[in-house]
């Protein structure tokens, strides 16, 4: 029932990326905007991906009856999280947090995985998410070629 909705507010969480992206690639690199593009882009891959982990621990939460023992899958779920803000404390280097920032995603991808396994996720769930974190993992892999 929230596969619709849930797949319109995925793809409007899309736009930042694109949006920075677009931006990146019509702003001259010498430009002070375009260091805070850069950031911009950081910033909201780091929330996203923060986010991420807040949905992984709501379903296993949610579900803790259905899995055997939720301390691991828990602490899992907040590894995106660390991962983002770690990727904010390397922004003056960029091929340090878009790196972070794409294995959060693969990450955070591999763990809804298990959850879906454990039945801990709606049936749509993956069909959301794989192609949402794949169009992000892209888009930043696009930033780091394009910067560099």
């Amino acid at each position: 029932m929230g596969y619709r909705s849930s797949l319109t507010v995925g793809i409007l969480g899309l736009i930042p990326f694109v949006a920075i992206f677009v931006c990146c690639l019509i702003t001259p690199a010498d430009q002070e905007v375009y260091d805070l593009l850069i950031y911009l882009f950081v910033s909201y891959a780091a929330i996203i991906s923060s986010f991420l982990g807040g949905i992984q621990w709501g379903l296993i939460t949610a579900s803790a009856d259905r899995i055997y023992s939720v301390f691991l899958p828990l602490l899992i779920s907040t590894i995106p999280a660390l991962m983002g803000w770690s990727a904010l404390i390397f922004v003056t280097n960029l091929f340090y947090s878009l790196i972070i920032i794409v294995i959060s995603f693969i990450l955070a991808l591999a763990h809804d995985y298990y959850l879906y396994n454990t039945k801990a996720t709606p049936y749509w769930f993956l069909n959301i998410r794989v192609p949402l974190t794949s169009a992000v993992i892209i888009i930043s892999i696009l930033m780091f070629f394009y910067i560099n």
